[in-house]
């Protein structure tokens, strides 16, 4: 077997050549069922993807049943716990030296599993038809997403034209250089930083502040680096992918943050976890404890973010940092517009002195909630 990163400079060079020309849309699919397949078969060997290919069947099967009304509920469910089984499967420290916990992580199961409740969801809320094989082949095992995302929609992969128009040259310029930019910050800046300031936290004193800094920005540049790369193979192959960072060190708040960090995680926590959990308990208490929902919807979602990430008492503690931030951003913005108003909320905002004291208070928060997270507990 090779590593990831030559499996997806060999499989993005067949889409070069053998996607980019075609211009039938089932053509398209098929040949892009067969580049993601192939990405996969470089990674694990065909007996293994043999079986790869026979859970996505299963999912095609469960999806068709969740959109007939008579089995909806039950296949709904039995989708629902086998992903969940796969997910602990995949996860649970305790199962080790297992070739399917090798194969799980070689799909990126993590992200699979979230794109196939994204699908789920969208199916059963009968706001698409089941997909076919190859459509729901490509939506969960996108070749350039499975290293480190992102996490796309179902509902932006199923808006995106069959055949996308032709790319130009300042689009494939563009493209080539968000790849080049997003290597040299993984292959470059960020493994200078991990050479020069990172001990996996065995320093003490002074040298721990230091290390939680350049800890967060090298995570920051290796993260980003691969998202860019996504990015930018998906622009010259004609594949939507989207955004995952934006500037997030330059965040004011948690909330902010969040909508700078992981951008398709966040989305997903959003529109699968916080408003259906919100809105549950706001129709529960007649809307008359609005903040407190929030601040109930943001502790459970980022628990659940956390254990998403790993399995253990030191995720778990991370998810709940983050929900901390979070619930005292929201509840520090509702009492400051109740006191400042409209206005002053907005000449508060305008305030450089404050804005550049609250970015500096959020990066110290999310670099040391990160090295937290690297302390055994």
């Amino acid at each position: 077997m090779i590593s990831q990163l030559t499996a997806l400079c060999l499989v993005f060079g067949c889409g070069v050549l053998f996607l980019i020309p075609v211009r039938h849309a089932a053509a398209r699919a098929w040949i892009l069922a067969a580049l993601n397949l192939l990405f996969l078969k470089l990674l694990i060997s065909g007996q293994n993807l043999i079986w790869v290919i026979a859970l996505v069947a299963l999912i095609c099967l469960l999806l068709k049943a969740v959109s007939a009304a008579a089995w909806r509920i039950p296949a709904a469910c039995i989708l629902a716990a086998g992903t969940l089984g796969l997910f602990l499967f995949h996860k649970l420290p305790a199962i080790q030296g297992v070739s399917g916990k090798t194969v799980l992580a070689a799909v990126g199961f993590s992200y699979v599993a979230l794109r196939i409740v994204d699908l789920l969801r969208a199916v059963f809320e009968k706001r698409y038809p089941a997909p076919g094989l190859t459509a729901t082949i490509n939506y969960l095992l996108p070749f350039h997403m499975l290293l480190a995302g992102p996490i796309q929609s179902y509902d932006d992969y199923a808006r995106q034209p069959a055949v996308p128009s032709p790319v130009t040259r300042a689009g494939a310029l563009r493209a080539a250089e968000r790849i080049a930019h997003g290597a040299f910050k993984k292959f470059v800046l960020a493994l200078i930083i991990q050479k020069l300031f990172l001990t996996d936290f065995q320093s003490h004193g002074w040298r721990f502040l230091l290390e939680a800094q350049a800890f967060y920005i090298w995570l920051y540049l290796d993260f980003s680096g691969l998202s860019d790369i996504a990015v930018g193979i998906g622009g010259l192959l004609g594949l939507q992918t989207p955004e995952n960072f934006n500037r997030p060190y330059l965040a004011r708040n948690m909330i902010n943050f969040w909508e700078r960090w992981h951008i398709s995680l966040s989305q997903f926590i959003r529109a699968n976890l916080y408003i259906p959990i919100q809105l549950r308990l706001v129709r529960w208490t007649l809307g008359r404890y609005a903040l407190w929902c929030a601040s109930i919807a943001f502790v459970i979602s980022f628990a659940l973010c956390g254990l998403w990430h790993g399995i253990s008492p030191r995720y778990l503690i991370w998810g709940l940092l983050n929900a901390l931030g979070l619930l005292i951003t929201n509840i520090y913005r509702h009492y400051l517009t109740r006191y400042l108003g409209a206005k002053g909320v907005k000449r508060y905002l305008a305030n450089q002195p404050i804005r550049v004291c609250a970015t500096i208070v959020t990066f110290e928060f999310v670099a040391f909630s990160l090295a937290l997270l690297q302390e055994p507990l």
